[in-house]
């Protein structure tokens, strides 16, 4: 085992709880059971047990040999409460019956499960994406992956301006790639992010030499005898490359779900308190739809912060505790020397009010009766946090906040942050 504890169970004395996934809500999963002092087992198809993914993008890009920490402290005692079972794939799932079956044959019984398996890198489909050279940034064999080809290239074309996509270029341009964004999009991080703030995170890029193409598409990934040697464009034009990394967005991994039975709609479809159509399977992290109520299409959060909490909830809810998630989402973003902050989820016919300056871009997001619904920042260090986590409470309440005195703050992130923190106890 190369993570979690080195004590096994065997198959006659299986823990009531069984966890199945690597990501943040299946680590959070098996740390709340084992807090709680039941024994857990964790079955993931990664090669190590849960653990901290936000340092992919960032610090193993920029050196393949980082540490990738676990998720879980050293030497607290119930880690020895966790099983952790490396290059596992769960193949059955049978809810009624109460068990499950690995690739192995082996057959695990439970008395509730949690089921996080996450999400799958949407592919490039054109002709050439299928060949060697073509790199997808999701769990810690990606990022080595993808690390070990930065290493040896020159040039490289990130396809997708999401966020996935500006952090590898950062860390590419860092390690002195010549780096060339292509976003089919008007913009980049034309989803979720305000366009002051994706334009100033833009600019930023620009700043460091990175090459950012909107309007165009892949059309084929060129190739000769050795390797990659460009992307063919929509316009016509061809993007000089050696590597080509492709972030384009992600699509939950249901299959399990769907042969067990499970409600399943673009996710495993869950309630507040994180359970599914089957009283003994609970869910949580990217694979998954969050449904409030009645009538209610349900939401999809792709957040490292809100998979953790997901996966809380879900361990309480199946040792019977009466725990929900109601969290407002917030997640970021480092850049080089910079930072996205994101709190809320806007819809698309929110209303936007910039109360930053050309420094610190602050964008408030109101509904159709004026209330907070979302904040969203970017900044050199990380201070524009401050304000953007201040809005919580008003965010939580769908409060109506104080344009002016927001709009006087301008650049002062202080000063900001109180008029957001003061809107939320209001």
């Amino acid at each position: 085992m190369l993570s979690g504890p080195e004590a096994r169970f065997d198959v006659m004395s299986s823990p009531r709880f069984v966890v199945v996934g690597g990501g943040p809500a299946a680590g959070a999963a098996a740390r709340r059971f084992a807090e709680a002092g039941e024994r857990v087992l964790v079955l993931t198809r990664e090669p190590i047990g849960p653990y901290d993914r936000t340092v992919l993008s960032k610090t193993v890009l920029l050196d393949d040999a980082a540490e990738v920490p676990s998720v879980w402290p050293p030497g607290v005692p119930w880690r020895e409460l966790i099983d952790v079972r490396p290059l596992t794939t769960v193949t059955e799932l049978h809810p009624d019956a109460g068990e499950l079956v690995t690739q192995d044959g082996d057959t695990w019984p439970f008395e509730s499960l949690v089921l996080a398996p996450g999400a799958e890198p949407r592919r490039l489909v054109v002709t050439g994406a299928d060949g060697p050279g073509i790199h997808h940034l999701r769990d810690c064999v990606d990022a080595r992956g993808l690390a070990a080809a930065l290493g040896g290239a020159g040039r490289l074309v990130v396809v997708g301006g999401g966020v996935i996509g500006l952090e590898v270029a950062a860390a590419a341009a860092q390690r002195g790639l010549a780096v060339t964004v292509v976003e089919a999009g008007t913009r980049v991080l034309g989803r979720g992010v305000p366009p002051p703030v994706a334009d100033w995170l833009a600019d930023l890029h620009t700043r460091h030499g990175v090459s950012i193409r909107v309007g165009v598409s892949p059309q084929e990934v060129l190739r000769d005898g050795t390797g990659i040697t460009g992307v063919h464009l929509s316009d016509g034009s061809v993007a000089e490359a050696d590597v080509v990394a492709v972030g384009i967005g992600i699509s939950p991994r249901t299959e399990l779900a769907e042969a067990a039975g499970l409600v399943v709609a673009d996710g495993i479809v869950v309630d507040t308190s994180m359970r599914t159509s089957h009283p003994a399977v609970l869910a949580a992290g990217d694979a998954v739809r969050l449904v409030t109520g009645p009538g209610d299409r349900g939401i999809r959060l792709e957040s490292f912060t809100a998979a953790g909490r997901q996966g809380e909830v879900a361990a309480a809810v199946a040792m019977g505790g009466a725990d929900t998630f109601e969290d407002v989402p917030w997640s970021w973003s480092d850049q080089y020397d910079a930072t996205m902050q994101v709190l809320g989820v806007p819809g698309p016919e929110a209303r936007e009010e910039l109360v930053g300056d050309e420094g610190t871009p602050v964008v408030l997001s109101l509904d159709e009766a004026g209330r907070l619904v979302g904040v969203c920042g970017a900044g050199t260090g990380p201070g524009v946090a401050r304000p953007v986590r201040a809005a919580a409470a008003a965010v939580a309440r769908r409060v109506v906040p104080d344009l002016v005195a927001a709009r006087a703050a301008g650049g002062d992130l202080r000063a900001l942050t109180t008029v957001l923190h003061d809107a939320g106890r209001g």
